[in-house]
């Protein structure tokens, strides 16, 4: 169950790193500046900001996600969702806040709103907001909210099909709580995400 978000690719994996260094050496996690350092430390290392010169961006992050289909509403049929290829890690927001509360999904205008096919975004409309961040330098204006993130879709429910390849484990987290995901070449993992009360919460 989470209340704020889910998100698989970079963004997961560089929380992850950053969880591993605080449980082995805590003295060095000791204050919001530390840990902003050893944040944006973990971002370079892994190559979150120097991805594109090294790597296509779907290698790092989101190669591994063989479908990823999504429901406006609950009563409608599943549809398939192109993952865009610039970016690396796709998250689903429930409420508005991420990363020390940030709102990533921003307040669009009313007319992009009405052309994307989108609603104002409400704590309590029953819709998460799906939307990618792309190399560093892209989430870095998303976290100090001077532009928005890419907007992907608004669904009440979401699937990922993720299947092994080069890498052997995804990473992702939930509301800041991060892991790595066992995934095998020869069978998919689904992990499907539906708003409701919570007794249908999963």
């Amino acid at each position: 169950v989470f209340y704020n978000y889910l998100s698989i690719g970079m963004d997961a994996q560089v929380a992850y790193g950053f969880h591993h260094l605080r449980d082995t050496k805590p003295y060095l996690a000791q204050g919001p500046i530390t840990n902003k350092m050893i944040y944006s430390g973990y971002s370079c290392t892994q190559g979150w900001f120097c991805t594109p010169c090294v790597a296509t961006p779907g290698l790092r992050g989101l190669k591994n996600i063989q479908g990823f289909i999504l429901k406006e509403s609950i009563v409608q049929e599943w549809e398939q969702v192109p993952v865009p290829s610039d970016v690396r890690s796709i998250v689903a927001l429930n409420l508005h806040n991420y990363g020390s509360g940030r709102n990533p999904w921003g307040h669009p205008k009313p007319e992009y709103l009405e052309k994307r096919g989108f609603v104002e975004s409400h704590a309590d409309h029953g819709l998460l907001e799906i939307f990618g961040l792309k190399q560093g330098w892209h989430a870095s204006f998303v976290m100090v909210e001077l532009i928005d993130a890419k907007h992907i879709a608004q669904a009440a429910a979401i699937r990922f099909e993720i299947r092994g390849g080069r890498w052997k484990k995804a990473y992702m987290q939930m509301d800041g709580e991060p892991w790595k995901q066992a995934i095998n070449t020869e069978y998919s993992t689904l992990v499907e995400i539906r708003t409701g009360p919570l007794t249908s919460l999963s």
